[in-house]
């Protein structure tokens, strides 16, 4: 859900939309549906949930566009409505377990200066099955702060802002997240676990 140097006018859309245009809105909805439903079924684990949290989004958006401060990057911003949302989901019924597959590309994962989070050097399929059923074990801003930094790969700052925490909160998040997974991985997945000595990543 990032602003890559404006893509397709996206400031001007947001203009537009935010004075009521609503071909100009329409138009938006295309272009950020498909990441904001990618990122509420990362949150809630079930794609209909996230169907259902993406139609919430849009209806909000279209209601609080108007007051959004177009000093602000409107990614994040919209990252906050769909988390919040997808949030609001987990805490009503609680997470199904199921997340978006992780990215087939290692070095997402090992992004911006990251130590060598808990997938570096594992079998990424294997994984996403793992990780699929241990994501369930975690609280809702663990899971979120995790998707938010690990799998989409913000900066923890960015992270924060979206979550309206502290960096030092993501950091413990995230942290927190790690150690879940990794016992649920050496309990129940013993064959993805790398050595106690080897580090992962480069």
């Amino acid at each position: 859900m990032r602003d890559d140097g404006d893509p397709e006018g996206l400031s001007d859309l947001i203009r537009k939309a935010a004075g009521g245009d609503r071909r100009a809105f329409d138009r938006l909805v295309v272009v950020k549906r498909e990441r904001v439903v990618r990122t509420a079924y990362q949150v809630t684990g079930d794609l209909e949930d996230a169907r259902d949290v993406a139609q919430s989004v849009f209806l909000r958006l279209w209601r609080v566009l108007p007051r959004f401060d177009p000093g602000q990057r409107f990614d994040t911003w919209l990252y906050r409505i769909t988390v919040n949302a997808a949030i609001d989901l987990l805490r009503t019924r609680g997470p199904k377990g199921m997340l978006q597959p992780l990215p087939e590309d290692p070095s997402v994962l090992e992004a911006e200066g990251s130590d060598g989070g808990l997938e570096a050097g594992l079998d990424l399929r294997d994984l996403q099955r793992a990780f699929s059923r241990l994501a369930a074990r975690l609280s809702p801003k663990q899971r979120a702060a995790f998707v938010l930094r690990e799998i989409e790969g913000l900066e923890t700052a960015e992270v924060a802002r979206i979550l309206d925490v502290t960096e030092s909160t993501v950091r413990n998040h995230v942290l927190q997240a790690r150690r879940t997974l990794r016992a649920g991985l050496e309990k129940d997945y013993p064959g993805l676990c790398p050595p106690k000595g080897r580090k992962g990543g480069a």
